[in-house]
């Protein structure tokens, strides 16, 4: 009997995956016969990207060439940056925080004040992945901010393999759009097909 496949789930900034948006993703993917694995991090003000991401690191075993990661967000930051390492079999990139290396120079002064000096130095560190293998699914809300609208094509082109991109009617960077969560269910069924 083939193996159950694992939905590893990485929330949001401040976020945790017992929240009500995160437990209609957890519910779609139990539906589709999917182990979900939610991942845990301690989103404390005095720790930084390399923190949260090995928080997450420690979670996900490496060579996961049969299951997938969602991130939501600065999850889906976290996956992208794990990607090489953790070889999902799939990516789910849901509205991807536009905090890379490239991205800085256009971060708003009130950003930068909101995160702080050492988180904000923290993201200098980070470059999203070239010529990654494995599938991966973009998801972006039509009234994100524009700076995250711009990541999303950005990492979508940047992706060196199967991929699609999806803009969400109506939502904007929050999981709680009924026509993001349609989308993600939607992906989620197709998800068990992949050979």
């Amino acid at each position: 009997m083939r193996k159950q496949r694992k939905l590893y789930i990485i929330p949001g900034l401040g976020e945790t995956t017992r929240s009500k948006n995160y437990k209609e993703v957890i519910r779609s993917a139990k539906n589709e016969g999917l182990l979900v694995v939610p991942v845990n991090i301690l989103w404390s003000a005095d720790k930084d990207m390399s923190d949260f991401i090995q928080q997450s690191d420690s979670q996900i075993p490496n060579n996961i060439t049969n299951d997938y990661i969602f991130g939501f967000s600065f999850g889906a930051y976290i996956a992208s940056i794990l990607a090489k390492k953790k070889k999902a079999k799939g990516y789910i990139f849901c509205s991807i925080s536009p905090y890379f290396k490239d991205d800085l120079k256009y971060v708003p002064e009130e950003s930068r004040k909101y995160f702080g000096k050492k988180i904000m130095n923290s993201f200098k560190k980070y470059e999203f992945p070239k010529g990654l293998t494995s599938s991966a699914w973009f998801l972006i809300g039509e009234k994100d901010w524009k700076l995250a609208i711009k990541r999303a094509h950005t990492s979508f082109s940047k992706w060196g393999s199967k991929k699609e991109i999806y803009i969400i009617k109506g939502a904007a960077h929050e999981l709680t759009s009924p026509n993001y969560i349609k989308k993600i269910s939607f992906i989620i069924r197709r998800l068990q097909n992949f050979s």
